[in-house]
């Protein structure tokens, strides 16, 4: 793992940078909705590279986070100059993500594979809810704090995920809500799947 002290090393601004936000899988959908919603995913993301983003912070969640991630491995062979940097919320984030069930190989996989992290101070609790939220809260908000624009994959039922989205909007940086559940008679194109957008 290459932890990091400040974003600067990388030397990107802010206006090329872009964070993502995103449910964790139990609020996503199964199998071929999965895939097509990961398509859309996908299609936004190369919108962004296409517009000149180079840097990507991710929360490092299981779910959107590790799939926005993982696309983004991929894209380097093609785009050799993007860094995709993770925004750790706690110290021991494998005991988060012990507690959850959620795939540790996931995060291990992030791990090995981002450009850096960043870790934030403070120690999840097995028991102590209110100290969680602000953790994750305070990791939300310095990826919005530290981007010029969020792919955001949420509902806007109450999350953290909207939370984030909310906080985007009120910073006025460019966005793209993505839904994750969108009740359809049909699968539409990613370019016309539901999509909330502002100067994105």
């Amino acid at each position: 793992m290459n932890f990091i002290q400040s974003l600067s090393v990388f030397g990107i601004p802010r206006e090329e940078t872009l964070c993502f936000t995103g449910h964790r899988p139990e609020k996503l959908p199964k199998n071929e909705q999965l895939s097509a919603l990961l398509n859309v995913l996908y299609y936004h993301i190369d919108e962004a590279l296409q517009q000149g983003y180079r840097l990507f912070l991710d929360g490092m969640a299981d779910g959107i986070d590790y799939f926005a991630a993982e696309y983004l491995f991929r894209k380097r062979a093609e785009f050799p100059s993007i860094r995709v940097v993770g925004i750790q919320p706690c110290t021991n984030y494998e005991t988060f993500f012990q507690d959850r069930n959620y795939n540790l190989n996931h995060l291990h996989h992030m791990q090995q594979m981002l450009d850096g992290i960043l870790c934030m101070e403070g120690e999840y609790s097995h028991n102590d809810n209110e100290k969680n939220n602000a953790l994750f809260q305070k990791r939300n908000y310095f990826l919005v704090d530290h981007a010029s624009a969020l792919i955001a994959v949420c509902s806007l039922n109450r999350s953290g995920s909207k939370q984030t989205f909310n906080y985007a909007k009120k910073k006025k940086i460019a966005f793209c809500r993505i839904e994750p559940n969108p009740k359809l008679l049909y699968t539409p194109a990613p370019s016309q799947w539901p999509a909330e957008k502002s100067d994105f």
